[in-house]
């Protein structure tokens, strides 16, 4: 073998190496909120890649986050942005009050991959929790990420 092709034999089998490796880890799409000149991302608390699979089923890939938190003010505009994949699944927003569990807005199915919004009153010193859920055809989460609205006072 010359030495050339000894040079092509082992760079084909490092990609080779790297592709499955690769493989092994794949990361879930990241959401980014932003809001008042800031912005902050998460990725997936769970996450479902394979089509047919929801949250529910168990079998979807799970990671232990801790709660994005991005400060805001009453009235500011939020923007959400999703990755395209997000996107073409399809996804909803979730609002919701740890103080209240009553009070809990939630969207109905968008497949925009930016979606802005006027922030909810929140209770000086207050946060409200803002999820992200993706969801296949029958609106069944199909992943999940979440974020703390916390009032800048």
């Amino acid at each position: 073998m010359t030495p050339r092709r000894r040079l092509l034999a082992a760079a084909a089998a490092t990609s080779a190496a790297a592709a499955v490796l690769t493989g092994c880890e794949k990361p879930a799409p990241i959401v980014t909120v932003v809001s008042g000149g800031q912005s902050v991302y998460a990725e997936a608390a769970e996450f479902c890649f394979d089509e047919g699979q929801t949250l529910d089923s168990g079998q979807c890939a799970q990671r232990a986050t801790e709660v994005t938190e991005l400060a805001v003010r009453p009235g500011e505009r939020i923007g959400i942005d999703v990755d395209g994949e997000l996107a073409d699944r399809g996804w909803q927003l979730v609002i919701s009050d740890p103080a209240d569990p009553q009070r809990t807005q939630a969207s109905g199915t968008i497949t925009d991959h930016y979606f802005p919004f006027t922030t909810p009153g929140i209770a000086p010193g207050g946060q409200l929790l803002l999820t992200v859920r993706t969801v296949d055809a029958q609106d069944a989460a199909t992943g999940e990420w979440q974020f703390a609205l916390v009032s800048e006072q």
